[in-house]
């Protein structure tokens, strides 16, 4: 079978819940880290089982790999704060602990002084980003954005965290991506991500064959703070993006995925988003 059928054919076991959740935090500029530390906390007061196998992730040790993730909803949102609430995989058996664990988040509050905050409204994400009914889906369902075919570029505007050798990349290419972010899908899908892994080769083949633009990036380091370490911890990743000027071919699946999925470290924060655009770049 064609790579693009045989990844399509994989990805559909992946399921996926996107929701885009509506805060009110008087008094609180709230960020990300912030709310996604409180919600772990009443998480993890609700529901043990479900923290360690949403948070800390994985069916078996070699696995551990946390299945959500967290990031702002985006600029052009009409009613912030806003920010989207991501679950893969097996984290999906745990809607209704999550459920519970948002209202205690919200009595729990943020901040030094723990003020209160609300969540007033959640829209549940179609797998083409639209607002939808409340029910998971596939992977295989994600459209990819662009005309098949059109020259695109792949932009990382949070930043981007991808090891090798145990150094950052900072220069990372197509066939980086595609290894990084297929290794990703195939532990997010668990015990049914053994038929993504054994596409990696044809994938990074793939990768290598078709024709992309050197990388065009800078620096750009994350701060968070650490409730275990207690100190604020700098996370080191590039910004940036690489065109594909003749799209991405029958890649095109994996990297509609990795749009919704991120990849690299620090996911969890809202690391890693790929933006899938037009190339060349157009001017307002």
């Amino acid at each position: 079978m064609p790579l693009e059928t045989d990844l399509r054919h994989a990805l559909a076991a992946l399921p996926i819940a996107a929701s885009r959740l509506f805060l009110t935090t008087p008094g609180i500029a709230a960020t990300v880290p912030m709310i996604r530390g409180v919600f772990g906390v009443a998480l993890r007061t609700e529901d043990e089982t479900a923290y360690q196998q949403v948070f800390v992730g994985g069916d078996t040790p070699w696995n551990r790999l946390p299945t959500y993730l967290m990031r702002p909803a985006g600029n052009d949102i009409a009613d912030p704060p806003a920010l989207e609430f991501l679950r893969f995989g097996h984290a999906l058996r745990h809607e209704h602990a999550f459920e519970r664990a948002w209202r205690r988040a919200g009595a729990m509050g943020l901040g030094k002084t723990r003020r209160p905050f609300t969540l007033r409204r959640i829209d549940h994400l179609g797998a083409n980003g639209a607002i939808g009914p409340a029910a998971p889906w596939q992977a295989d369902q994600i459209p990819w954005p662009l005309s098949p075919g059109a020259p695109c570029r792949l932009v990382f505007p949070a930043p981007l965290r991808l090891l090798g050798h145990k150094r950052l990349i900072t220069a990372p290419t197509l066939a980086d991506l595609i290894g990084h972010g297929l290794r990703r899908l195939a532990a997010l899908a668990g015990a049914a991500g053994t038929c993504l892994a054994a596409l990696e080769p044809a994938c990074r083949g793939a990768a290598e064959a078709t024709p992309a633009t050197p990388w065009r990036g800078q620096p750009l380091d994350f701060v968070r703070y650490s409730g275990a370490q207690k100190q604020e911890v700098e996370l080191r990743g590039v910004t940036g993006s690489l065109a594909l000027p003749h799209g991405p071919g029958p890649l095109w699946p994996l990297l509609a995925t990795l749009a919704w999925t991120h990849l690299g470290k620090g996911t969890v924060f809202g690391l890693g988003q790929m933006v899938i655009a037009p190339w060349p770049e157009t001017t307002a």
